[in-house]
């Protein structure tokens, strides 16, 4: 292992865009979008048009994919604030620097010169910004597979602060809050939810006397502004008994409205935590829930809050299944291998990662040597390169849109066994019972 005394210090190049990161991005969007379900992508809108500095705040659930997904969905190239640890790799480095990629020094790191080396990092950053670089930040610090907005760090207040006294020009900056909804997370083709929120406000914030940005004010304005993006419930210690009601409420299928009636009901939910008997009640039938067999690995989507607004059946999907095999067959082997690899992750946050980010790469280049083959083997070689190669990336891509609308037939008939079968009597009436406890008013 390298000592801490020979660690490079690295000084990163001042750039606003590399054609690393533009052909990388290519390939991350391509992946998210076969493994994902993009069911919701709103507030582009509230993107300037103007090329100027920006910072992208956003929740952090699911490992590295986290970050693939916001450099996938949002238009600029993104540069990234990364523990300097895995720059050590000189091989790694090269790419991640080539990515925009900028190393940040922590304590943990402890070496005898950090502040010195994080001068430089925080110099890069102000000259890139000035060039009207897109930073992206997730203030959490680190990532957590639950669907709430945790404790936020100061990385971003001393980063706008530190910038804003180095350049005046910067007073001009935006910080762009982004909200991320996995319906599953290492799930393939389950419903991924993407917004983009208004800008947040930080100019009164900012001292000129001692040149930073009020911490706990701008916390909160973040906070604030993540969870109207995003899942965020609370209150939090209640968390496990509030989470199969949450995702009973098919959050990554919201929009518009229908989003809006969302985040009033976790406000609610979150008003009616301050009440001890509310707290009690909720928690007792949430115990009873899991004695009568449920956990929080089973998904509630299927069953809803109440029988009515179960998911229609999608019989022509279950039709055209067939024929998605036959388009998926160059890529069959390769998808069932990335698959059992995936699964054997522990970590729940990192098995999609792996799986995207495998595929990103396995799939083109198995996709043309078969291509290539096919086309030794036909009388016009192009012709079989060009044919086989269709097929591979067109089939994958049939394949995935019909799978997603299976897993709505599934969950419909999901749904009508919960609420219809004779065997559940048991569960449903747990089930329900615990709805209406979440439900119920304060003052009743």
């Amino acid at each position: 292992m390298m000592s801490k005394d020979r660690r490079p210090i690295i000084t990163p190049p001042v750039q606003r865009v590399t054609l690393t990161h533009f052909l990388t991005r290519e390939l991350v969007r391509q992946g998210i979008r076969r493994f994902h379900r993009i069911a919701t992508h709103e507030g582009v809108e509230n993107l300037p048009d103007e090329k100027c500095p920006m910072i992208f705040v956003s929740n952090h659930q699911n490992g590295l994919m986290d970050p693939m997904v916001v450099s996938g969905l949002l238009k600029p190239q993104l540069h990234w604030l990364t523990r300097a640890d895995v720059f050590w790799n000189p091989f790694i480095r090269k790419h991640l620097m080539n990515c925009n990629g900028i190393p940040i020094y922590r304590q943990r790191d402890r070496l005898p010169d950090l502040k010195e080396r994080n001068e430089i990092i925080w110099d890069c950053c102000t000259k890139r910004l000035e060039k009207g670089a897109v930073l992206s930040l997730f203030p959490e610090g680190n990532h957590k597979s639950q669907k709430t907005i945790r404790r936020l760090k100061r990385g971003l207040s001393d980063l706008i602060g530190l910038a804003v006294s180095r350049s005046e020009k910067l007073m001009g900056l935006k910080v762009i809050p982004v909200g991320i909804d996995y319906e599953d997370y290492p799930g393939y083709k389950r419903r991924l939810s993407f917004r983009i929120g208004n800008e947040i406000e930080w100019r009164d914030l900012y001292d000129v006397k001692t040149k930073c940005v009020d911490f706990i004010k701008l916390t909160e304005r973040v906070q604030s502004a993540m969870s109207k993006l995003a899942i965020d419930i609370r209150p939090s210690e209640m968390y496990d008994d509030l989470y199969p009601y949450v995702r009973a409420m098919n959050t990554s299928k919201a929009k518009g409205k229908e989003w809006g009636f969302i985040l009033a009901e976790l406000d609610r939910i979150a008003e009616a935590g301050k009440s001890e008997k509310w707290r009690s009640e909720v928690i007792d039938a949430a115990k009873n829930l899991r004695e009568y067999g449920f956990d929080n690995s089973m998904r509630s989507e299927p069953w809803g809050r109440d029988s009515i607004n179960m998911s229609k059946k999608k019989v022509w999907a279950v039709l055209l299944t067939p024929f998605s095999w036959i388009a998926n067959a160059p890529s069959a082997i390769q998808q069932y291998l990335i698959n059992r690899r995936g699964d054997q992750i522990k970590a729940l946050e990192f098995r999609s990662t792996l799986k995207v980010v495998s595929a990103m790469f396995i799939y083109p280049l198995s996709w043309t040597l078969i291509a290539i083959l096919a086309g030794i083997y036909t009388p016009q070689f192009w012709m079989g390169f060009l044919g086989v190669w269709t097929w591979a990336t067109f089939g994958n891509r049939f394949y995935g849109w019909l799978q997603g609308h299976l897993h709505d037939h599934r969950d419909a008939l999901e749904g009508r066994r919960f609420w219809e079968a004779e065997g559940n009597q048991d569960l449903r009436k747990a089930w329900t019972h615990y709805i209406k406890m979440i439900q119920k008013d304060i003052a009743s």
